[in-house]
Parts: structure tokens; C-alpha cells; sequence
């Protein structure tokens, strides 16, 4: 009974916690419009990966130390809500200010940074609103089809809350 009431509410912080739209932080609109170069845009947007992937590592490893009910997964899974929340905002600056990002001039991690955050993100709004950029970067060669498939499978699920696969 503990086990289903804590994975409940882990679900619904989770829900809630990505769910809703945050006051956009200045300091982030500040720091987008500082990057001037290809090369500090490149930067940026692979440190934005590197915390998203360091966020959900950290709660695999905690899981395996502390076991899926721990008061640490708990709290890891805030700090995870928390990373996500400023990752959004983060790359929805980017984008809004410069756009998908080149494959050929930024590399192909940083392309796909925005491809994993929006997929990751269970904010519907935000999906629709950046689903242009993710189609576009498509087009141009600069997502992979596997990529943008999940994505809209992602997008598909959240749309009409039911699983739904590309073949």
C-alpha cells in the first residue's frame, strides 16, 4: 500500500511539476541572448544535454543504491522535475531567438538537444508550440527520422493520452 500511495504521488508531482507553464527566468533570456558565436550556441546547448542526461542517470544509480521507494529517489526525482522545468525554458528561449540548430555547424549533439528535451517534457503546450522547429529541423536533414517519429509518438500520447506507435 506505501509502495502504490508513493509511486502516486511521485506520479502527480511529476505531472504537475511538468505540466504547468513557469514565469520565464531573466537570467536564461539574458543568457540566450548572449551567445554570440556558433561555438558558444554549440556549447550551450550540449551543456543543456549534458544536464538532462546527468539528471536521469543520477536516478538509475540512486535507484540501484537506495531501492525505487526511497526517500533519495524521491528527492532526485524533484531535482529531475526541477533540471527539466529550466531545461524547457531554456531551450524554448533558443529556439524562439535562433531557431533549430545545424547539425553541419553545431554538431549533431547539440542539434538533437531540442529534440530530447521536448520529448522528455510532458507540458503538451510546449510540444505544440515547438513542433515547427522539430519539423523543420526534420526536413533539413538536421533530425533524424527515428527521432522525429518519437517525438510525435511522444506528442501523440500526451495529445490523446494513449499509446500510439510508428511502424
Amino acid at each position: 500500500m506505501i509502495r502504490i500511495l508513493l509511486c502516486l504521488i511521485a506520479l502527480f508531482t511529476i505531472c504537475v511539476g511538468c505540466g504547468k507553464k513557469d514565469e520565464i527566468n531573466q537570467d536564461f533570456i539574458e543568457e540566450v541572448a548572449s551567445l554570440r558565436s556558433d561555438n558558444e550556441r554549440r556549447v550551450f546547448l550540449e551543456e543543456i544535454r549534458i544536464s538532462n542526461q546527468k539528471s536521469r542517470n543520477n536516478i538509475i544509480h540512486i535507484e540501484s543504491v537506495y531501492g525505487y521507494n526511497s526517500k533519495e529517489r524521491s528527492k532526485a526525482l524533484q531535482e529531475k522535475i526541477i533540471a527539466d522545468k529550466i531545461n524547457l525554458q531554456k531551450i524554448e528561449l533558443y529556439l524562439e531567438k535562433y531557431g533549430h540548430p545545424s547539425a553541419e555547424i553545431h554538431g549533431e549533439l547539440a542539434a538533437k538537444t531540442p529534440y530530447i528535451i521536448l520529448y522528455h517534457c510532458s507540458n503538451l503546450e510546449s510540444k505544440q508550440k515547438n513542433f515547427e522547429y522539430l519539423y523543420k529541423a526534420y526536413k533539413k536533414g538536421d533530425l533524424r527520422a527515428n527521432s522525429f517519429a518519437m517525438f510525435l509518438s511522444s506528442y501523440y500520447n500526451d495529445q490523446f493520452d494513449e499509446k500510439y506507435y510508428l511502424p
